[in-house]
């Protein structure tokens, strides 16, 4: 299917369809419309976590090998 029919299917889609209205739909409809910025930004989010958690992993793994430097030696 065609990006061109694909739209114009969304469109005929909700043409004839009462949308909900309303405070509790516009962060729904605020990520929905700009849903670039809202993906972009739970990517940084996933990187962030992704970097806590090397980071978190890297200072385990160097007090594991601290320690058993420091039982080899006794």
């Amino acid at each position: 299917m065609h990006l061109r029919s694909e739209h114009q299917a969304l469109v005929d889609y909700f043409a004839d369809r009462n949308l909900p209205t309303g405070p509790q739909h516009i962060n729904e409809y605020s990520i929905f419309f700009n849903l670039p910025a809202a993906v972009n930004s739970r990517l940084t989010q996933l990187h962030s976590d992704v970097e806590a958690t090397r980071n978190s992993a890297a200072l385990m793994l160097e007090e594991v090998k601290n320690w058993l430097t420091t039982n080899e030696l006794t």
